[in-house]
């Protein structure tokens, strides 16, 4: 049973030969590994170093770039903007203009057409005035004809119409 107990314990205490191997074999491995994968390995960390700061950079650069398009993305909105409210109002300007304009133009024609109306009013008034005094003069002397024919179908009234027209003349 003591024997269980009676194990070494030369790991606690460390042969100086072994420590002196085991230095020299991490040593040689750190240095030989320092050499072939520690130095590629830092070149591989300071490239992605480099690559990520790269990144960086550049997502700033577009980040400023992105910046400056939307600010002239904004001035050319802002551009367009008071360019369709200035066509507009030119728009709006020439609608009135162009109906003022049809306005007036409306106005003188009908002013035309009513000037022309009297005209023509006044001259088939005319027309029909002077048609009116020649119909009244035939139907005048048509009657007039008449009467004289029957005036005068008998000697004694001839003779009345000769002295009356004699008496009228003296």
């Amino acid at each position: 049973m003591y024997q269980l107990f009676l194990i070494d314990f030369s790991v606690i205490k460390p042969d100086p030969g072994l420590l002196f191997w085991t230095s020299v074999i991490f040593l040689l491995v750190w240095f030989g590994l320092g050499r072939t994968a520690f130095k590629p390995i830092q070149k591989a960390l300071k490239k992605r170093e480099n690559e990520i700061q790269d990144s960086i950079d550049e997502a700033k650069r577009v980040q400023a770039e992105m910046a400056q398009l939307k600010a002239d993305n904004q001035q050319l909105l802002a551009e367009a903007r008071e360019e369709g409210m200035r066509i507009k109002r030119d728009a709006e300007g020439a609608a009135n203009r162009i109906i003022s304009e049809a306005k007036e133009e409306a106005k003188a024609q009908q002013q035309k057409i009513a000037a022309d109306a009297k005209r023509d009013i006044d001259n088939m008034r005319n027309a029909a005035m002077v048609d009116l005094k020649q119909q009244v003069g035939i139907m005048a002397l048509e009657i007039a004809e008449k009467v004289v024919r029957k005036e005068l179908s008998d000697d004694k009234g001839q003779q009345q119409l000769v002295d009356k027209l004699v008496a009228n003349l003296n």
